[in-house]
């Protein structure tokens, strides 16, 4: 063993260029946006119109989704 912790070594891979870390955030942000859309569906889709909601999804999607092609197209950008 090198000493590290199981948390250290878990995060390793980021120390090793900024940009895995780029395209870690812009992955999770394109996840969020996934998730956002099917959630949004959903409450479209509901069978008793009077319970709305209090969940923006729609603006939860468009957030995510944008940031997450500023972030990866920057990581596409820096790569090339």
């Amino acid at each position: 063993m090198d000493g590290q912790s199981g948390l250290e070594r878990a995060w390793d891979w980021v120390a090793l260029e900024p940009i895995h870390a780029i395209i870690a955030a812009g992955l999770a942000l394109l996840l969020v946006a996934l998730l956002a859309l099917l959630a949004d569906r959903q409450r479209r889709r509901r069978r008793n119109l009077d319970r709305v909601g209090c969940m923006p999804w729609t603006m939860i999607y468009v957030l995510s989704f944008f940031v997450a092609s500023i972030l990866l197209a920057t990581a596409l950008r820096a790569m090339a």
